[in-house]
């Protein structure tokens, strides 16, 4: 886990306590509200605003705000995204569309995001409500985007992997990062720096991701085995595998994916194949170059408080198993 200080640790619970008291009166959506939000997560988008945010010309008050806005608006296309996926679990639990049904899920997904923009309102600062705007547009673009690629995936390229990661994660990281830094004040040259840290970053993460639904087999690392593939994705690992395969294995991957039900023969080939030496050694270069773009970012940062953090955040990004 990475290193973070006794305040950033104490500022990441208050963001917990702001989401758990944003509730409506109704039971239902109390019950379906506190279920979601029962499991703390890592927080790794809210985490980056606090961190970029950090200043003593600002009210710890209002870090706590926008960083809990950004925890909303995951949460959210979080929620949405198990109905698209039809994913039976989220961090080890029964996913909501599991728990209630689709119907509830998409709408407590749009309940959580008009939650997230109440609170934006609150901030009355109309520069980042339009970064925060523009980011979750284009989140939802890139889910609409990725469901395109995947029904066209013999045409897929690299080109069209990193644009719906950067669009469906990264955007996202980068939105927390340079509202962030907007929140405090910071100057224009380190919000463009802000920026593309959380946007490699994000990247980077989404990667890290994908990757680590091919070690799932064999490691807890939070999510059913192999679940990417049982849904159909095409994500940098297969991709790699797909591009450097045999033609039978190649035919035989695209024959299984995105079936729901795989025997634990089947299974094990796909890993086999997937975890082969060059699909996994093209996707960690990827990663690596991903980090070291986003340390390149946070280089220019070395004046900002958030400096040490920031690093450990980005090492333990490229190392996590979870």
């Amino acid at each position: 886990m990475y290193k973070i200080n006794h305040t950033t640790t104490n500022e990441l619970s208050r963001v917990q306590e702001k989401i758990t008291k944003e509730l409506a009166s109704e039971k239902i959506i109390q019950d379906i509200y506190e279920y979601i939000f029962q499991s703390k997560g890592k927080k790794t988008r809210a985490l980056i605003t606090l961190l970029a945010s950090q200043s003593k010309k600002i009210k710890p008050l209002r870090r706590i705000e926008l960083a809990s806005i950004i925890e909303l608006l995951h949460t959210a296309t979080l929620v949405h995204d198990d109905v698209v996926d039809q994913s039976k679990l989220r961090r080890g639990e029964k996913s909501v569309n599991q728990v209630w049904n689709n119907s509830y899920s998409v709408l407590m997904g749009d309940f959580i995001y008009s939650k997230a923009f109440m609170l934006m309102m609150k901030l009355d600062r109309p520069a980042i409500l339009k970064e925060l705007a523009s980011a979750t547009n284009d989140i939802a673009r890139g889910e609409i985007i990725q469901l395109n690629l995947f029904e066209n995936y013999l045409h897929l390229d690299l080109d069209d992997l990193l644009k719906v990661s950067y669009l469906k994660t990264g955007r996202l990281f980068e939105a927390a990062a340079k509202t962030g830094a907007m929140l405090a004040d910071s100057s224009e040259a380190d919000v463009k720096s802000f920026g593309l840290l959380g946007k490699n970053l994000g990247i980077a993460f989404q990667i890290q991701d994908d990757i680590l639904d091919y070690e799932s087999l064999h490691i807890n690392t939070g999510k059913p085995a192999l679940q990417d593939f049982q849904e159909g994705k095409i994500t940098f690992p297969l991709f790699y595998t797909l591009n450097n395969s045999a033609k039978d294995d190649q035919k035989f991957l695209l024959e299984h994916l995105g079936k729901k039900k795989l025997t634990k023969t089947i299974k094990n080939r796909v890993f086999s194949l997937v975890r082969s030496d060059m699909p996994m050694q093209c996707s960690q270069t990827l990663l690596n170059s991903y980090i070291s773009k986003t340390k390149k970012s946070l280089e220019k940062l070395s004046h900002h408080s958030c400096y040490n953090e920031m690093l450990n955040l980005i090492m333990f990004s490229s190392q996590r198993k979870l």
